[in-house]
């Protein structure tokens, strides 16, 4: 069975095929994306303009007019915090299934939370032994760790790159007075939510957000070299790079190294809550992962599906698509 994903965010939709009989690694066999630009679009009410809200329908519209006849098995579509924190959500998520053609899902940022740490969990392969996640979305942050498959604690705070940049950066570039506004605001959360993790058993620190693998990139890098692909994301590499982040606006930032067009407005409040989150759980550097969400949801369809008999595998997928999708 192949299963079709449909992962929509605040720069663009992607949808996945993936065929449950060869999960084992959850690659895709045919993919395509199209621009959302639902950050670009999000005003500091939270609400989505209505331009916003069609040129994400025609995102979506594109991506299931794309895949066409090779989608032969369910789809599965769902959105990320750009949808699901809307404060027009509701609105949102009724034209994306219009443009879907099928029920647009959500969940809550614990529950996205386990499924980055499944992710890291299959990536790394270290069964029972500590493990600590570090995401930083378009939203909210979050922190988990535990020893097992799944999370035994999630910290979930608004402190995701695309929310911070929208309340408290509206200048490009920014004033110095705004940059100090969002270090107050990091400053003022990751400290407090995450006091309970300092000083317990870590384990590996492990780093799952496209906005962390760009700073990564941005951190190992300097002018004379160019490091496409780092393993880690170093903390001292990254803190250099602040104050020059802070100095420029959108266009010089997506210049820099490893540094997209799409997410330059916002590359500099992922630095900075990169930079705090790790200062709070004393971590120095960050092994970055590949898998995350998708590969997470993946995975546990790929474990619903194997479970079921063979006359009620669709049954199970559709079982567990209700479970986890509000």
């Amino acid at each position: 069975m192949k299963l079709g994903l449909l992962d929509i965010g605040s720069t663009a939709a992607r949808l996945e095929l993936v065929d449950l009989d060869r999960g084992r690694l959850p690659r895709a066999s045919w993919s395509h994306k199209e621009r959302t630009r639902l950050g670009e679009n999000t005003l500091a009410d939270g609400s989505v303009t209505d331009e916003g809200i069609e040129q994400a329908a025609r995102a979506v519209e594109g991506c299931v007019r794309a895949v066409g006849a090779e989608l032969r098995g369910p789809l599965v579509a769902f959105g990320t915090a750009a949808v699901r924190d809307a404060t027009n959500g509701a609105e949102l998520r009724a034209r994306l299934t219009e443009a879907a053609g099928t029920r647009i899902g959500s969940m809550t940022p614990h529950a996205e939370a386990a499924l980055c740490f499944h992710a890291a969990r299959r990536w790394h392969g270290r069964e029972d032994t500590p493990l600590t996640t570090v995401d930083i979305g378009g939203g909210t942050a979050e922190v988990a760790i535990g020893s097992g498959p799944y999370p035994d604690e999630v910290v979930s705070m608004p402190l995701g790159a695309a929310r911070l940049t929208r309340e408290h950066l509206p200048s490009d570039p920014p004033p110095p007075d705004q940059v100090a506004a969002l270090y107050a605001a990091v400053e003022a959360v990751a400290p407090v939510d995450l006091a309970p993790f300092r000083g317990r058993r870590l384990g590996q620190p492990v780093g799952q957000s496209k906005v962390l693998r760009q700073l990564a990139v941005l951190a190992a890098s300097s002018s004379k070299r160019l490091v496409r692909h780092p393993d880690t994301l170093a903390r001292t590499n990254l803190t250099r790079w602040i104050p020059q982040l802070a100095e420029l606006g959108q266009v010089e930032r997506a210049k820099l190294p490893g540094v997209s067009r799409s997410r330059a407005r916002r590359i500099l409040a992922g630095a900075i809550t990169a930079d705090s989150l790790l200062r709070a759980l004393g971590v120095e550097e960050l092994d970055l992962c590949p898998w995350g969400l998708r590969e997470g949801l993946v995975f546990r369809f790929v474990e619903a599906y194997e479970r079921a008999e063979q006359c009620t595998r669709a049954d199970a997928i559709r079982r567990l698509t209700d479970e986890m999708f509000a």
